[in-house]
């Protein structure tokens, strides 16, 4: 049975079988890929803890008729700090989503791969609110690299160049997640379904589809720009994907309940058995 290396972020697992999961593994030289860990359900398994959500390894793969398996894992880095924090280990599940989403079975994306590291690294030691920044800079970033980069620069209807200034006529300009970013007043008339924004939220989007995570954490915004913002994201990663993104639900209710400070090992828990 042919082997092979490959260096990756484990994105999701699933229960297979009575012993086995399935897991999703974002790699640097082949994308995103699903193998087998046989064996790691069992609590004498060796393989087990190194096959948890979001640990980045060096992965030994064998080639299987319709799944490989992971045969052995070298364990790089395990970020404690997303495991033991329920709302870093949330923003990591968008994470993760968004990428099994998005990215094409094994399509080769390094940036992409480069994109998810810097993120789980940011997320380590976040704050609440850096966290979320963090997370939406991931999403932006990684829409941009495989070709849906939202305009946020000017009107995707006329070109008319968004103002400069945070309030007056650029209050009036809102997005429209079906053309693919910022619309004017004029062109609102023809995006019934865009959204309205409060004043500062495109040049904030701007921002972080510019700057490095390190310093899109360190962004202060106020609340109301913050949650239009990730509104913006959500909504563009939505109609990209034509499908609703199930972690924003879970991301709310946890902040909602103040969960920012719970522990929970093992964030990303097992999916149900595939069919």
């Amino acid at each position: 049975m042919p082997v092979y290396k490959a260096e990756g972020i484990v994105l999701r697992r699933q229960v297979i079988g009575e012993a086995d999961r399935t897991i999703t593994l974002l790699t640097r030289e082949y994308g995103r890929l699903r193998a087998v860990a046989r064996g790691t359900r069992r609590i004498t398994s060796r393989l087990a803890g190194r096959v948890e959500p979001f640990t980045h390894g060096g992965f030994l793969l064998a080639r299987g008729r319709s799944l490989d398996v992971i045969a052995q894992v070298e364990v790089l880095r395990t970020f404690p700090g997303i495991h033991t924090d329920l709302l870093r280990g949330a923003y990591a599940g968008y994470v993760a989503e968004v990428v099994d989403r998005l990215l094409p079975e094994r399509d080769r994306h390094e940036e992409a791969f480069t994109i998810v590291l810097r993120t789980l690294d940011v997320l380590e030691d976040a704050s609440e609110d850096a966290a979320e920044m963090a997370a939406l800079w991931c999403g932006l970033r990684l829409a941009s690299e495989l070709g849906y980069r939202p305009e946020v620069d000017a009107c995707v209807g006329c070109g008319r160049a968004l103002p400069r200034g945070a309030s007056g006529p650029a209050a009036a300009w809102g997005f429209a997640a079906d053309a693919g970013g910022a619309v004017c007043p004029a062109c609102l008339a023809g995006h019934a379904e865009a959204m309205r924004t409060v004043p500062g939220v495109f040049a904030t989007c701007g921002y972080l589809l510019r700057a490095a995570p390190e310093h899109a954490v360190r962004l202060r915004t106020p609340p109301g720009q913050r949650r239009d913002l990730a509104r913006l994201v959500q909504a563009h990663l939505e109609h990209q994907l034509d499908a609703k993104l199930r972690s924003p639900a879970v991301i709310g209710r946890l902040r909602a309940a103040g969960a920012s400070t719970s522990t929970s090992r093992g964030a990303g828990p097992d999916a149900g058995p595939t069919r």
